[in-house]
């Protein structure tokens, strides 16, 4: 099934210029994840680069589920971005779906304490529940750790719980709680000795950001593609019955060897087969 999809991939990669009925110009917005925000306004400046009759828009963070899939059900918008497959409940909406991209999700400090080159699973669980409290106890300096959490439910934290499972039953918090990617990952760049988490494909090229390897691995290709690096999230596009000409345009660019360069610019990695 796999060989199949990655045919049908190629083929749709070939076929990137898609008619706009009437040479009018066709918008097309993409609510949704702020873990694939700016990948996906980068991706629509490369598509519309060749195809100056289609204008994409691709609007600050709502959410994934109770965002982006709420409002593509609800025909506000024509793509909704997620950061993970749909759920059972979600295709009975009518919903679709293409899985585009693997992000890393990756524990992220501020560049002050640049002497942290990497955490445990122990260490992160021990950082994000309170019971390290200075950077000493990882290797850095004698000073406070700032932490940085998210909501219950985010994309990135549920593929940490995933694979590491002491933060799913982790009783309290430490830090501040945070709810958009953007503001998360602003605050963690911007004040000294601060760690989070967050969607490589979000984080890459931010101000500030040290990436930290996790049991000593690195968040790159080859890890990530091996199975070495296990924390790593799906992104994709939602859409209701047909997407229509111009959306469909949009969706086959995206197997494209010009959209896996600007994926892979943004620290993230094109699609292997279906999801």
């Amino acid at each position: 099934m796999k060989k199949v999809w990655l045919l049908l991939s190629c083929l749709l990669a070939c076929l990137t210029t898609t008619a706009i009925p009437g040479g009018a110009e066709v918008k097309i917005v993409i609510r949704g994840t702020g873990d694939s925000q700016n990948l996906l306004r980068s991706l629509a400046t490369g598509y519309q680069k060749s195809q100056p009759a289609v204008s994409i828009e691709v609007p600050d963070s709502i959410g994934s589920s109770g965002g982006g899939i709420k409002a593509t059900a609800a025909g506000k918008c024509q793509l909704g971005r997620v950061s993970r497959p749909l759920s059972k409940k979600e295709k009975a909406l009518n919903l679709s779906y293409l899985f585009f991209a693997r992000s890393p999700v990756v524990f992220l400090a501020n560049t002050s304490v640049s002497a942290v080159k990497g955490i445990t699973d122990e260490q992160a669980a021990a950082i994000f529940s309170g019971a390290i409290t200075h950077w000493s106890a990882v290797g850095g300096p004698h000073e406070r750790i700032y932490v940085d959490n998210r909501e219950k439910g985010d994309s990135s934290l549920t593929v940490i719980e995933t694979h590491i499972p002491a933060f799913k039953v982790m009783k309290k918090q430490a830090g501040q709680t945070l709810y958009s990617t953007q503001e998360n990952i602003t605050t963690i760049g911007g004040h000294r000795q601060t760690i989070g988490y967050a969607n490589q494909a979000e984080a890459a090229h931010q101000p500030g950001l040290l990436v930290l390897r996790l049991n000593g691995v690195s968040p790159g290709r080859k890890n990530v593609d091996k199975g070495a690096y296990k924390l790593v999230s799906l992104l994709g596009l939602a859409w209701k019955d047909g997407p229509g000409p111009a959306a469909q345009g949009f969706l086959n660019f995206l197997h494209s060897s010009q959209a896996e360069e600007i994926i892979m610019e943004h620290g993230a990695f094109p699609a292997l087969g279906k999801e």
